[in-house]
């Protein structure tokens, strides 16, 4: 291989062995060769120029990029050629640190210390396996996926010591496409062949998603009998027994994948699913914490992961029977709350994201945790107003909390317009608020129904002047949604109607107007509540002071 023609950058925050890898590559005859100290400061450089061979250190400071970190977001960005090689390097041997970086596919990884002949040919094997790929990586990197998989075939086609790489990289490319069955034909000469181990992997994560469960059960127990390390294959264990409902076995397997490789976003994830769909919510608290520490300083950040700390902390608290955990992490909760106010994190992600509003919504959900669901009324209302005054359209970030409390409160109406906006523009959602939004919505929907149903009833006897059987029919739909707006004014409504009829004074009739006033006065109303209330008001004034 030439080196004198290839522009290599090399990142190092430790002076002394970035001069001794400067030295090691340009005797191997590289001239061109550039040095950064930093991730954020080999970043701002690749934006305006394109390297061949990149060199990075895995540890570059304590709260800073580290390599992998790097790695992930050059390619997400697009700041290097799809031939780029990119090789890691680190004095840190420790398996749950070589599995995550690994799992960012860098084209090699070597511990220190290692010698010139080490990286030379590390280098070299890493450069014409990126040649060989080069047309097929560029038309990925391109989006043209049809176009890499004529390629890839074509390449496999070709003798070389290439295929086994091929054959890899075309199965991925299918199973992106979700062709499971073609990704099926590629791997049938392993199923019954030689143990590879990428293929026996492959074979078990194609089973799974085509939903044959026990075959990739089958698969990746006897990979990681092979090879107890496989933190991939207790994923697809974990999501088989998942999907079979097998909710302790799936929260073993998840646990072990995370123990031998924890710094994987997409494992966190699943975590986080596999614990609420079997309600093990501390699983889903610690990897959502997970989630928020490992992607705020990369490529993966969003404010959206700082919330659903948050979110699945007040999940515990919510789904707990012990009074005393249940205090526990609805404090810690608030401490997390009050500590994102500090958070410089926060707002460098997303300087419009708000914690003060976003702290209202929290508050109305612990107001409905623990049963105080005016106080959680109030306490959304004022996030909503707080919301609708300071911008033009509601951010996505505040949104999966809002539904969620609104569900809990019965404001099936307002839920339904909120995830409409989601729908409508297309807001992007981590899998933890999609995930949320999706199970809250399963749960409404039989409440939803009921109250539809008994409010719809209502309005039609009330209209036909049938004002005590509208009045039942009413406060049925408000015991599926006990603190609504809408179905409160409509009762209250019927219940003046029925005072203005009634010669003789129903105390029973009077108290029910007081708790419906407690309910819809000073609460900030939407516009079409408002003036309804506002109609109402004043034979509400008139009955109340005669009373």
């Amino acid at each position: 291989m030439n080196f004198s023609d290839k522009q290599v950058l090399i990142v190092e925050d430790q002076r002394p062995f970035l001069l001794l890898l400067r030295g090691l590559l340009q005797s191997m005859g590289a001239s061109d060769v550039v040095t950064k100290s930093s991730a954020e400061k080999a970043l701002s450089l690749c934006k305006k120029q394109k390297f061949d061979i990149v060199v990075c250190d895995l540890h570059l400071g304590v709260d800073r990029k580290n390599g992998f970190e790097l790695i992930e977001e050059l390619r997400i960005k697009r700041l290097i050629k799809p031939t780029t090689v990119f090789l890691l390097i680190s004095a840190d041997s420790a398996r749950p640190v070589v599995l995550g970086s690994i799992e960012r596919r860098p084209d090699d990884y070597l511990i220190k210390p290692f010698s010139q002949v080490q990286l030379k040919t590390r280098i070299t094997r890493a450069w014409q396996k990126r040649q060989f790929l080069g047309e097929v990586l560029q038309e990925v990197a391109n989006e043209n996926i049809n176009r890499a998989i004529d390629l890839c075939e074509d390449l496999i086609s070709t003798p070389s010591p290439y295929k086994g790489t091929c054959e890899q990289l075309l199965v991925e490319l299918y199973l992106r496409l979700e062709q499971f069955d073609k990704a099926l034909d590629v791997l049938k000469p392993y199923i019954d062949g030689k143990p590879v181990l990428w293929a026996r992997v492959a074979l078990a994560k194609t089973y799974l998603s085509l939903k044959k469960f026990d075959k990739a059960i089958d698969i990746a127990e006897d990979t990681i009998k092979r090879n107890r390390f496989n933190a991939e294959a207790h994923d697809v264990l974990a999501k088989a027994f998942d999907a079979k409902q097998q909710g302790e076995t799936a929260i073993a397997a998840i646990k072990e994948a995370i123990k031998l490789s924890p710094y994987s976003l997409p494992r966190h994830f699943s975590a986080c699913s596999i614990g609420r769909n079997h309600n093990d919510f501390i699983l889903a608290s610690t990897s959502s914490m997970a989630i928020w520490d490992l992607s705020k300083r990369t490529v993966n950040q969003n404010s959206l992961h700082w919330c659903g700390v948050i979110r699945s902390l007040l999940d515990v608290a919510e789904y707990t029977d012990d009074k005393r955990t249940r205090n526990r992490y609805q404090q810690e909760a608030l401490l997390a709350l009050q500590r994102g106010m500090f958070d410089e994190n926060i707002q460098r992600i997303d300087d419009e994201f708000d914690v003060s509003i976003f702290g209202s919504i929290v508050n109305a959900r612990v107001n409905a945790i623990d049963g105080k669901m005016l106080d959680a009324k109030k306490n959304l209302a004022h996030s909503q107003a707080a919301i609708e005054q300071k911008y033009d359209a509601t951010p996505v970030v505040y949104i999966p909390d809002s539904i969620k409390v609104m569900y809990d409160l019965g404001e099936f109406e307002d839920a339904l317009q909120l995830q409409e906006i989601v729908k409508a523009q297309k807001l992007e959602l981590d899998s933890n608020s999609e995930f949320l939004l999706r199970s809250e919505s399963t749960k409404a929907k039989q409440n939803f129904t009921n109250y539809q149903q008994f409010n719809r009833e209502g309005i039609q006897l009330y209209q036909q002047g049938q004002y005590e059987k509208a009045k039942e029919s009413f406060a049925l739909a408000q015991g599926f949604s006990p603190v609504n707006t809408g179905v409160a004014l409509n009762l209250l409504q019927c219940l003046l109607q029925i005072l203005s009829k009634n010669q003789k004074a129903d105390p029973e009739l009077f108290r029910e107007c007081r708790r419906l006033y407690k309910l819809i006065d000073d609460m900030p109303l939407k516009i079409q509540h408002q003036d309804k209330y506002t109609s109402l008001r004043e034979d509400l004034d008139t009955f109340m002071g005669s009373k």
